[in-house]
Formats: C-alpha cells, sequence, structure tokens
C-alpha cells in the first residue's frame, strides 16, 4: 500500500477519517458505503465498512463518501456519479490522475477546492500528520451545491462549476 509520494511505514494506511469539524458544516448524511473499519463518530445513519463491501449494495438517500485512497478510489466516485439521491465525496484532489478526469471531472457538477489542507483523523480519533495533497469536495447532484456555495461564504473555500 502506498499514498501519493507518501513512505509505506507500519502506520501507513489507506482508511482515514473525516474530522467531526468537517461532518459538521456538511449536514446529515443517510448512506456512507466506505466507512472506516474502526469510525469513531458517525458520518451516516447506515454505516458500511470494507467488511460490507458498500459497492455491493444499493445506495439510498444522502451519501457521504470518503473513499479509500489509493486505487480504491475509482470505484467509489464511478459510483457517486451514477447516484442520485445526491450526496457529496471528499476526496483528493488528485486532477492529473486518470481516475479524477473519467470519475470526477467527466461527471461531477461542481468541486468545492477546500482551503488548506484538512488534516484527517487515525481511526482512533487523533489527528493524522498533514497530508501532502489538498482535498476537495465532488458533487454531482444539483441540491448539493447551495451548501457549497454557503462553504464559500463562510470562507471555507471556492466553489468549481464544472
Amino acid at each position: 500500500m502506498s499514498d501519493f509520494n507518501t513512505p509505506v511505514t507500519k502506520e501507513s494506511t489507506d482508511s482515514w477519517v473525516t474530522p467531526r469539524e468537517v461532518l459538521a458544516l456538511l449536514g446529515h448524511f443517510d448512506f456512507d458505503p466506505c466507512a472506516a473499519l474502526r469510525q469513531p463518530w458517525a458520518t451516516a445513519d447506515r454505516m458500511l465498512t470494507e467488511r460490507e463491501n458498500g459497492l455491493l449494495v444499493p445506495w439510498c438517500g444522502r451519501v457521504w463518501c470518503n473513499p479509500p485512497y489509493g486505487k480504491g478510489a475509482e470505484a467509489f466516485m464511478l459510483r457517486m456519479a451514477e447516484h442520485t439521491g445526491g450526496g457529496i465525496a471528499l476526496i483528493f484532489m488528485r486532477s492529473d490522475t486518470r481516475w479524477f478526469q473519467e470519475a470526477v471531472l467527466g461527471t461531477a457538477r461542481a468541486l468545492f477546492l477546500w482551503r488548506g489542507r484538512i488534516r484527517f483523523c487515525r481511526e482512533d480519533g487523533t489527528p493524522g500528520q498533514a497530508p501532502n495533497a489538498a482535498s476537495c469536495l465532488a458533487v454531482w447532484d444539483a441540491r448539493e451545491l447551495e451548501l457549497l456555495w454557503r462553504l464559500e461564504a463562510m470562507g471555507k473555500g471556492k466553489v468549481a462549476m464544472l
């Protein structure tokens, strides 16, 4: 396993937890298809881990998706593009990758370019190191645009319409 440009160590992981303060800004979610195995706080009413494989079950309602980093992100982004119930994905801003070009830029309605870098948490809830890439929110459903504009008005980043 390797993170982008990050040496693999015994502490390396591709499972990172979204900080509570970020989730609090985004509102309620019905479903999280890729929650951490040991999720320290709720991300949605129904949360599936890699054990349940959220790609194999129907998605319903407003979806929260902080996919596994690395190769696993593409499948979740393609599934987000197909989902019609609204939702938000939090991903690294890796616009140079094929999966980002196809699964995000080729299908999403808008991105929210987060100001600064989100310091994700380990599965025990403790903050990790600063990531080596910026994060963005991706939305495919027009119902999510109002939230992105509100985040921009709060100074959290900038909306990029696609």
